[in-house]
């Protein structure tokens, strides 16, 4: 029996930041899915060893699909032992991607530093923009790099918090895992409903047009409410798991 419908809901300050919240709405998840109800994807930033320690250690609901590292990584079930990310992602994404060309977009910007080792992988080169003079500008830079060496079709910038970016392929970004995890189980008849707080959950957006921004989300995502105006995206009053519950009620989709 196939889900009725599938969530896609981001983790660190969607799902994570009021635990009595989180209780609750991993209760109510846990049971649907039980029943057959829904298919549960965890997209994130994260490494997949932070998300797999968050069910026990955060109260995480556990899912059917995990996308890690911005979309560039896919893990399914078990979430035990030596997880290993989905291959055929892997090998989606490899077509065109450098790590060494991707990196040069970087090159000579006062104050970025480079995220750890953990989060630079061969998909995704990771940076911190915080701390240059002017962020949004170190941003633009990098993005009007890309655009002026052609490379657009290749490398994709996404731009979070004010704080963190990532070059990743094309082909990646949290929307475009999302969209090979429910073609992957022949689920693209289900409706999808995403929920996230930044300017790298933008993608699943784009890509569904239907969720839940939360009430603490970034300006980069709730400007999404002068551009993409309607029914479909529902900005919550309440913020992180309190937030996706209000906005799951609002459709419809939780009691």
């Amino acid at each position: 029996m196939q889900p009725q419908w599938i969530l896609a809901c981001d983790i660190d300050d969607t799902l994570t930041g009021d635990r009595v919240a989180l209780d609750q709405l991993t209760q109510q998840l846990t049971q649907l899915r039980q029943q057959g109800q829904l298919f549960l994807i965890l997209p994130t930033a994260r490494a997949v060893p932070d998300v797999v320690s968050g069910f026990e250690d955060e109260g995480l609901p556990v899912p059917d699909a995990i996308s890690t590292q911005v979309g560039t990584e896919i893990y399914l079930p078990p979430f035990d032992g030596d997880l290993t990310p989905l291959p055929a992602w892997e090998r989606h994404l490899r077509r065109n991607f450098s790590r060494q060309e991707a990196m040069s977009f970087l090159e000579g910007i006062d104050g970025l530093v480079m995220q750890s080792d953990k989060y630079n992988t061969q998909f995704k080169v990771s940076c911190f923009l915080d701390k240059t003079p002017d962020p949004d500008a170190a941003a633009d830079l990098i993005q009007q790099r890309v655009d002026d060496a052609n490379a657009g079709d290749t490398y994709r910038v996404i731009w979070s918090s004010t704080r963190f970016l990532d070059i990743v392929p094309t082909e990646a970004g949290k929307g475009n895992a999302i969209k090979f995890v429910v073609d992957h189980f022949d689920l693209a008849s289900r409706p999808v409903y995403v929920a996230g707080d930044s300017g790298n959950d933008r993608t699943m957006f784009d890509e569904f047009g239907q969720g839940i921004v939360v009430g603490n989300a970034q300006p980069e995502l709730k400007r999404l409410k002068n551009e993409s105006p309607g029914p479909d995206i529902y900005f919550a009053q309440n913020c992180c798991a309190a937030a996706v519950l209000e906005g799951l009620r609002h459709f419809g989709l939780l009691n």
